[in-house]
């Protein structure tokens, strides 16, 4: 990630984003992304928090608002679906693929309950990073980067409570790997559900593109402001 212009508002000693992210590299994280803007800037930020194909890395890519055949235009270039390092889980309702999944994978309409559904697709992403982790013989931090592509349809088809018991579950199985997932919500950051999803996660960036400039990207960590700490890219 480019880091220019960087500035914290709030009091105190502020840390740098060097800082910052190199605390969420060694002891994982779980950022939740806002903002409306484009699927090309969405993809962007994807691939930026998807981590560069220099380094090794296992990615766990979750579709709840993209068919899977789309993937590819999320993965850091010179990264495919097909790649033995990259598992891809379809939660959409009109296709299904996982790569090196040893089970077939469930969608919405397979199970008796919108929430039904939610446990299988987070028994899914366990599976996944269970296997990245048994075949890595341990990962290292950071080395795990999940994304997960929109949490638009796990809300507007499961009780808000039931989301964010998946998300807590979730959130733990990265951290408990030192990973680094983020999770797509576009909606503004004015919109009252990221006020009330904010406090599951480590840090939130809001992606904000105007008359088609690049965009801005703000992160937000409230461990070391609880109010207006902010870091500008």
């Amino acid at each position: 990630m480019r880091s220019a212009g960087i500035s914290f508002r709030g009091g105190g000693r502020s840390p740098t984003f060097h800082e910052v992210l190199s605390d969420f590299k060694r002891h994982g994280c779980n950022i939740l992304v806002t903002g409306r803007v484009s699927e090309t800037t969405t993809n962007r930020t994807t691939m930026q928090l998807l981590g560069a194909t220099t380094q090794e890395r296992k990615r766990v890519l979750v579709l709840t608002d993209t068919l899977a055949r789309y993937a590819n235009s999320k993965l850091p270039g010179g990264t495919n679906a097909d790649d033995p390092d990259v598992w891809v889980i379809d939660w959409g309702d009109d296709e299904r693929a996982v790569s090196r999944s040893v089970a077939t994978p469930s969608k919405p309409g397979e199970f008796a309950s919108p929430e039904e559904s939610l446990r299988a697709l987070r028994s899914d992403i366990v599976t996944a990073v269970s296997f990245f982790d048994e075949w890595a013989d341990g990962l290292s931090p950071s080395e795990l980067r999940l994304s997960f592509d929109s949490l638009i349809k796990p809300l507007e088809h499961c009780e808000q409570e039931a989301v964010e018991r998946f998300l807590r579950t979730v959130r733990a199985l990265v951290r408990g790997v030192s990973g680094m997932a983020h999770y797509h919500l576009p909606v503004p950051d004015s919109n009252p559900i990221v006020r009330e999803l904010t406090p599951l996660f480590d840090a939130r960036v809001e992606l904000r593109q105007t008359n088609g400039l690049v965009p801005e990207q703000r992160w937000h960590v409230p461990e070391y402001d609880q109010t207006t700490n902010w870091v500008q890219l």
